[in-house]
């Protein structure tokens, strides 16, 4: 901290760093009670009682959240985490987060129908094929009453 003439730190950074503070605190607090339910329950409960789909998020959020706050301890211990290994495993599981990610995009996009594309495209290149034949066949009636 910056002091002052006087040997005091400075009330302007002094206040900051106690509105910073009370926000961590707050932000800590809010996160406590946002996971006190699942002190309450058990890890194989939980699991039991969800979709394997579910199951993989639920895993996912829980070792990207906890390896989130190891990089905040670290950081608040003057450690810079990218020396550490937490790096490759955020980047890891980043990594399946961005797969499961594209196997719900995939579950979620439409389905074709097979037989009624079949269907359509048969029956638009039959109307089609019956226009050029009606064409054709004036175009035919035509030159041959020119002819005679």
């Amino acid at each position: 901290m910056s002091l002052n003439k006087s040997g005091r730190p400075d009330p302007q950074l002094e206040a900051d760093f106690d509105i910073r503070a009370k926000n961590v605190e707050q932000c800590l607090n809010e996160l406590e009670q946002f996971l006190s339910p699942l002190e309450k329950t058990t890890y194989s409960t939980i699991h039991e009682t969800i979709s394997p789909l579910d199951r993989a998020r639920y895993d996912l959020t829980a070792a990207y959240t906890l390896n989130s706050l190891m990089w905040s301890y670290l950081r608040t211990r003057g450690i810079d985490p990218k020396q550490t290994q937490l790096k490759p495993e955020l980047d890891r599981v980043k990594s399946y987060m961005e797969k499961m990610k594209m196997i719900i995009d995939k579950q979620d996009a439409p389905k074709v129908d097979k037989s009624a594309a079949v269907r359509l495209l048969r029956n638009a290149l039959w109307q089609k094929a019956q226009g050029k034949n009606t064409k054709t066949d004036s175009e035919t009636n035509e030159n041959s009453d020119m002819t005679t």
